[in-house]
């Protein structure tokens, strides 16, 4: 097996949805100095502060380690209905400034009336403990003057999702909520579905959106789930055009196994081509990246020609240059996700797990193969988290609302299936279709949003299950200032 695609095509495949933000407000709201190199800089529009907590929950009485929030209070004060947290995934994204934006840009006037709307930075993102620690391993992994590997001896087995979920109720608790309104996107519905799991009386509604699934015990599987998604949104693209399939993952076969393919016309495709090739057929809509490349690509899969395709890759956007903020949350990334394992696997039991991927996919099995072994023979202390199953009867009658992407390239639409399921009779279902992309609800899709809105205000009330086709999407635009990408689009890593 020839690995330089392999290699060139990972960064272009770890599609996650964490976020980060370049502003550097000061905290003239609150009086708390920023903490150089911890970004604790306050959005205009929020109030922040930091919460102590303790770093082991194995011990209350222990060390203590800040957690960075903010909060924007609701318009309307005798209408107020409570806090309502969000969540943008990763894990590696922070939320501070992700709630900050959708306060000012995508959240309705309705729940921006009746709720507080906060966020909280994650442990090892944005101005919460553990930042710093882990931009420093990260970066000097990748000057080739170190490695991680202390740095998660020493604070991995404080970063999983089971003490993320403990710092979410401590925040509800110092913010003297009762009961808990939550929106989770992609890694966020992780976060989510423990947390009801885990404080079941405490949740008043939870939105689940792009869900990782709710019973997978080890990253392995969880590619294996990728790969089924990215054949998927290929065979999509591709327009379920069996021959252009077949035609396509022989040409990725030839460039593996001989490092090129000559097409009829002479010109040839090599790893670097194919690297683009796989990355912009499952990229999301805003990139625009599968607009640039599929006439060439059609005429390639059809006629055996290039030169149209050869032109066509000038256009697709470059990766830019890596910053501290995505090496950051690469650390992390590997961090939480291997130290929630439950069912860890051996370097030995991933090898053995080969067919699988190719059975999966011919176009991605391999590729997202070769990236398996991430958390094999982890020697660190893991925080197993539990199985989302059953979840009718932990509940005391509270409804749940999931979406889900049917065409998803991050999180696959059988993610959003098993995790409607794991809630029985209280779970609803939005279905987003003919649509490639991660995170729909208030995201400017009024289907969508309609129904988010009147779950998140009426809870009692179930949702129908439907469907939500691209065809409804509407664009709002601003002319005071231009609006930013949402938060679950501006990506750095991770695989959901």
């Amino acid at each position: 097996m020839h690995r330089s695609i392999i290699a060139a095509v990972l960064t272009a495949l770890l599609v996650g949805c964490n976020s980060s933000d370049s502003n550097t407000d000061t905290f003239s709201k609150t009086g708390i100095e920023p903490n150089t190199p911890v970004n604790r800089s306050c959005p205009a529009n929020m109030q922040c502060g930091l919460l102590p907590v303790p770093k082991s929950y194995a011990n209350d009485n222990g060390e203590k380690v800040d957690i960075f929030y903010a909060v924007h209070k609701a318009i309307d004060a005798d209408k107020r209905i409570g806090i309502l947290l969000l969540n943008f995934g990763g894990p590696g994204g922070e939320a501070v400034w992700g709630a900050s934006n959708m306060v000012d840009y995508y959240l309705p006037q309705e729940i921006l009336e009746r709720f507080d709307i906060v966020g909280l930075d994650p442990r090892g993102t944005g101005g919460s403990a553990f930042a710093p620690e882990l931009t420093d391993c990260a970066v000097a992994q990748n000057n080739g003057s170190g490695n991680c590997d202390s740095t998660y001896a020493q604070i991995a087995p404080y970063l999983g999702s089971n003490t993320i979920v403990k710092d979410i109720d401590q925040l509800r608790i110092f913010l003297g909520e009762d009961k808990l309104n939550f929106l989770g996107y992609s890694y966020g519905t992780r976060l989510g579905s423990l947390y009801a799991n885990t404080f079941p009386q405490k949740v008043r509604a939870l939105v689940l959106d792009s869900p990782m699934p709710p019973a997978t015990g080890n990253y392995t599987d969880l590619r294996l789930g990728n790969t089924v998604g990215h054949d998927l949104v290929a065979n999509y693209r591709l327009e379920f055009n069996a021959a252009r399939k077949y035609q396509y993952e022989n040409i990725i076969s030839s460039v593996i196994y001989n490092d090129y393919y000559f097409a009829s016309d002479g010109e040839s495709l090599y790893p670097g081509d194919a690297q683009t090739l796989l990355s912009a057929t499952i990229s999301r809509e805003h990139t625009g990246d599968w607009k640039e490349i599929k006439d060439g690509l059609f005429t390639l899969l059809d006629e055996d020609t290039a030169s149209q395709l050869r032109t066509d890759l000038y256009y697709v956007s470059s990766s830019s240059e890596t910053t501290n903020a995505q090496l950051r949350s690469s650390a992390l990334f590997k961090a939480v996700v291997c130290t929630d394992e439950s069912n860890a696997l051996s370097a030995s039991d991933v090898a053995a797990r080969q067919y699988s991927f190719e059975n999966a996919s011919a176009l991605y099995g391999l590729i997202n193969f070769y990236i398996t072994d991430m958390c094999a023979d982890w020697p660190i202390q893991r925080d197993p988290i539990a199985m989302i199953e059953n979840m009718e009867q932990r509940l005391a009658g509270q409804q749940i609302l999931v979406i889900g992407g049917k065409y998803d390239p991050a999180t696959p639409y059988h993610w959003a299936e098993e995790m409607v399921s794991s809630f029985g009779n209280l779970g609803s279902l939005i279905t987003v279709d003919k649509l490639v992309n991660h995170g729909f609800s208030f995201n400017d899709m009024n289907c969508i949003d309609q129904k988010t809105t009147q779950y998140l205000l009426d809870p009692a009330t179930k949702v129908e299950s439907l469907t939500c086709a691209n065809t409804q999407q509407v664009k709002t635009s601003f002319s005071a200032k231009s609006k930013p990408a949402h938060p679950t689009q501006k990506a750095l890593t991770g695989t959901y």
